[in-house]
């Protein structure tokens, strides 16, 4: 059963979950600095740019996050030990988090910081590490959850890259619900109960295909009308810039010094930024001034997009890079600074979650016949899941304002030259 409230040490009050009871472990790292200022963190970063009621703070995603994590595994045939080390590896993986949230791990992802490193140094070099070392469980023990997977049967469940994926379930229904949107209303507690371990895999049962199919219509619909609008991504892109220009002079890279990093909320870098000092350079001035643009709304512009299928295009654009050196191109051609063009693709990790990102593969169907039981992939049997396969990547080229009609069209031309063309008719 679900930690009730008898057991609990807290009991928050979750407009999306209801009720959500934390253990004394989890509440004493609820109290640290560590903890409470995720407060200040939106999450997503850029969404309320957008929908104002989507002014949402990481804390709730967090706290949904252990929720759905303790859902998940009272499904499965574990002990309260696993458990209890499954809610406190979502725990320790959301507290990890930097300002500005997903624009941040992009940022630290291209400096060599993955997720799986941050949170060691909250594990190891935080105030969180003296409470998990005065609980039921080891330091390597907590990372190893957060690393290998939480322990069922004969596999190891990764709660970052599990397709069925406890923290993009809240955050679907979560965002949705305040953004507005009606696109996120997921039978999930009968997904979790279909969920079983055959076979050193996860399976689900076949007649749960159309609760998988929701979960997965509703992670495409989000991230159309949501986590890649225009709008949301502009915002994102600017605070990316922000800390490409300015990030060493916020705060020191946390795998030198994570002190700051682990102190740091959105409201630290808006003081920052707001007042930059004389002196600073000339990286952090302009740093300064596109957050007083984003500040003000005053975003960038969308001037080019289309869906690019070309091989060797997207492997480019993937990387840092490639993206700085196609913003160049454009920026050289059109005759503008090239901190004025920017390249956004939809498949990174800034972008809170785009289809393809918890690969399918990882998970079949399965059914019991009267032979035993039957095994299916998931594209097999869902034609939603076929359609995701190979999604469309729309590639965007954005610029500020009084050059949008400049960088059009180069930015077209660019995009045209790696695309196959369809069929054009100049007639009615």
């Amino acid at each position: 059963m679900p930690l009730s409230e008898t057991d609990a040490a807290i009991t928050i009050k979750d407009p999306v979950r209801g009720y959500i009871c934390l253990t004394p472990t989890e509440k004493k790292i609820l109290d640290l600095h560590l903890t409470q200022r995720i407060r200040n963190i939106r999450w997503p970063a850029g969404v309320y740019k957008v929908y104002p009621g989507s002014d949402t703070s990481l804390m709730g995603h967090g706290l949904g996050f252990i929720g759905m994590t303790d859902f998940m595994f009272n499904s499965f045939p574990v002990d309260d030990h696993v458990l209890y080390g499954a809610r406190l590896a979502a725990m320790i993986l959301t507290v990890s988090r930097g300002a500005w949230a997903n624009v941040m791990e992009e940022f630290l992802e291209n400096g060599g910081a993955d997720r799986y490193k941050v949170a060691r140094l909250a594990v190891e070099r935080s105030d969180a590490h003296d409470i998990i070392g005065d609980s039921d469980f080891t330091h390597n023990e907590v990372m190893d959850f957060i690393e290998k997977g939480i322990p069922v049967r004969s596999i190891r469940v990764n709660l970052s890259t599990v397709p069925i994926n406890p923290e993009l379930l809240d955050s679907l229904e979560r965002d949705a619900y305040f953004a507005g949107v009606d696109y996120a209303n997921i039978e999930f507690k009968k997904m979790f109960l279909s969920l079983a371990v055959a076979k050193n895999k996860l399976v689900i049962s076949r007649d749960s295909r159309y609760t998988l199919e929701s979960y997965l219509a509703a992670g495409a619909n989000m991230f159309e009308a949501v986590y890649y609008h225009k709008t949301v991504r502009a915002a994102e892109l600017m605070l990316l810039r922000v800390l490409e220009l300015g990030g060493e002079e916020l705060f020191p890279f946390p795998l030198k010094d994570p002190s700051v990093y682990l102190s740091c909320d959105d409201f630290t870098f808006h003081h920052r930024l707001l007042h930059v000092p004389e002196g600073s350079s000339d990286d952090f001035r302009a740093a300064g001034e596109i957050f007083r643009a984003y500040r003000n709304r005053d975003l960038i512009k969308m001037a080019s997009v289309r869906s690019v299928s070309d091989a060797a295009f997207l492997k480019t654009i993937s990387t840092q890079d490639g993206r700085h050196k196609i913003e160049r191109e454009i920026a050289e051609t059109v005759g503008i600074d090239p901190l004025r063009v920017y390249v956004d693709t939809p498949d990174r990790s800034s972008v809170t979650y785009y289809p393809g990102r918890y690969p399918l593969d990882e998970i079949s169907f399965y059914e019991r016949g009267s032979k035993g039981y039957e095994f299916w992939s998931v594209d097999e049997v869902s034609l939603i899941a076929q359609s995701l396969l190979k999604p469309m990547k729309p590639i965007r080229i954005y610029t500020t304002r009084g050059y949008r009609a400049k960088v059009k069209k180069e930015a077209d031309k660019l995009l045209e030259s790696v695309d196959e063309s369809g069929e054009i008719s100049t007639t009615d």
